[in-house]
């Protein structure tokens, strides 16, 4: 073998190792996108129930978080604290949620998830005392305008519901 039939032959190996490094390389891209969109899941979701977590401890809270998610029940129904009350804990999830929409826009969540939280979002605000708060807080100009157009062009024909008449009457009685 001469010089240049061992020059051929590191070419060729070397040739073998740039595609086997750049298969191993889309390997890691793939499984580091998979890690990005279940921690950036698992972070939403954790955060929506710390949420829950808060709201639970306190009986007067809890019961006025599910009396605004009564279809029956618009924002004159509650006392102007209440209202207030039921804003900054609405403010929290739609803050939450607009956080996972930027997470999305971005690729770090799944669409899945992305879409169950949209539908989610959108039967939240067609709700009356939700509707309200919605109403206050895109007039203060709060969320991002491809947030906003992405809950509300949401299709809510699949059913979902949320809140009180998503329990059909399996617990707490009027």
């Amino acid at each position: 073998m001469n010089l240049e039939d061992l020059g051929n032959l590191g070419e060729t190996i070397s040739g073998i190792a740039v595609v086997a490094s750049l298969f191993y390389l889309i390997f890691e891209v793939r499984r580091n996108t998979r890690s990005v969109h279940a921690k950036s899941a698992w972070d939403g979701t954790n955060s929506l129930a710390e949420l829950c977590e808060t709201i639970a401890p306190n009986p007067q809270l809890a019961e006025l978080v599910l009396r605004a998610h009564d279809p029956a029940v618009g924002p004159d129904d509650l006392t102007p604290a209440e209202f207030s009350q039921f804003l900054f804990v609405a403010r929290s999830v739609l803050f939450k949620y607009e956080a996972q929409w930027h997470m999305w826009a971005e690729g770090s969540l799944s669409d899945e998830m992305w879409q169950s939280r949209r539908l989610w979002a959108k039967a939240f605000i067609s709700l009356p005392v939700p509707s309200g708060v919605w109403t206050i807080e895109k007039d203060s100009h709060q969320y991002h305008a491809g947030f906003i157009e992405s809950v509300e062009s949401a299709d809510l024909r699949a059913g979902i519901r949320i809140g009180r008449a998503a329990l059909n009457g399996r617990c707490c009685s009027d």
